[in-house]
């Protein structure tokens, strides 16, 4: 393209340069009288058009020549190129197809993994389904209703299974020794340690002497058998039904809550967490009760839910014992059934994130 240029300036300058010649041998003819002066301007012309037509000439051939040659060249270099995209492209080609064969076959791998995992799905949730109601026939849920009592309870896990615990079993007539327990964290690990605390609790109240020795020997028994990782809050209570009173021993659970003569009272009255410390000592108390009183064991999961996820709007142990006060005339089964309607409506029906229960009693 450049060499085109070039001829085309060079064939107009040589244009030019002729028409003025010509106009200076007009303008000397008609201005001399001399032929002689025309003759030898011809002459001049002559000997200079002659050279410069030649050079002209030489100079067109070799930037035709070149424009020639530099077409030819840029015709190889194109089909070069041609072919080496050829090449690469057939290269990519290969590439292309060997990934799609790959990949096939890492979408049937994956689909028969998948259909693998799902299958094993299934498997554990029949399993956890399975488990959960193992787990909620270790919960003594039969509720105590007699002359001198009556009672209520319900229980929700944070997942399908929880380490919630509550059981009771009758030690007379007229006795009965009560536990609640709630074990580190929720789910399958949790419910298996309930499993095996419901077993060592059954196993050794045979052999109840007080509920501060039985709550020394669970906890040196479970020192020995839990991981490390595992630990406990536990309360147990001797209700004496005759007698109108309770025995109880509190391992860092939640306070043991007792509404007597128009006030709700605290008793925390025990030792430290059980399945830690090996020989952990462990005080009781006893509290003398009265027709109409109330009193109520329950977990942490209660108080501590919170309606969001700040942590600092839980439902809290005051508002526990308001729902409590302001319904005390109630039957111990609607008492219950107002202090879980009370709490779901606080969480405005959002789901805690901890197991939570309660197991209420009223005296007759």
């Amino acid at each position: 393209m450049k060499a085109e240029k070039i001829s085309a300036i060079l064939k107009f300058i040589s244009i030019v340069f002729l028409i003025l010649f010509l106009l200076l041998i007009v303008f000397s003819i008609i201005n001399f009288e001399d032929k002689k002066i025309f003759i030898t301007l011809f002459a001049l012309f002559l000997l200079f058009l002659i050279p410069f037509l030649a050079f002209y000439k030489y100079t067109i051939k070799n930037y035709s020549n070149k424009i020639i040659k530099d077409k030819i060249n840029y015709e190889e270099e194109k089909s070069s190129d041609i072919l080496n995209l050829k090449t690469v492209n057939d290269s990519i080609m290969k590439d292309y197809q060997k990934a799609i064969i790959d990949l096939k076959e890492k979408n049937t791998f994956i689909l028969g993994r998948f259909d693998v995992i799902s299958s094993l799905n299934k498997v554990y949730k029949k399993d956890i389904s399975t488990a959960r109601k193992l787990q909620e026939t270790m919960l003594n849920k039969k509720t105590v209703n007699n002359q001198f009592i009556s009672s209520a309870c319900f229980y929700q896990p944070f997942e399908n299974i929880g380490g919630d615990f509550f059981d009771y079993i009758y030690i007379n007539k007229t006795k009965i020794l009560f536990i609640m327990s709630d074990i580190s964290g929720h789910g399958i690990g949790a419910a298996i340690v309930t499993s095996m605390l419901k077993t060592v609790f059954r196993t050794l109240s045979t052999s109840f002497d007080s509920v501060s020795s039985l709550l020394k020997n669970i906890n040196n028994y479970l020192v020995d058998t839990l991981p490390a990782y595992f630990y406990l809050t536990m309360i147990i209570a001797e209700i004496d039904l005759a007698q109108k009173k309770i025995t109880y021993s509190n391992a860092s659970h939640t306070p043991l809550l007792i509404l007597k003569d128009g006030e709700i009272k605290e008793y925390t009255i025990g030792g430290t967490i059980v399945g830690l410390f090996p020989n952990a000592f462990y005080e009781e108390e006893t509290v003398e009760l009265s027709t109409n009183d109330i009193f109520l064991f329950f977990t942490d999961g209660m108080i501590e839910a919170s309606k969001s996820k700040s942590k600092y709007d839980i439902y809290g142990i005051d508002r526990l014992k308001k729902i409590i006060s302001e319904n005390k005339k109630l039957s111990a089964n609607d008492l219950t059934l107002s202090i879980k309607n009370d709490f779901y409506e606080y969480l405005s029906y959002r789901s805690p994130d901890d197991d939570y229960s309660m197991f209420l009693f009223k005296v007759k």
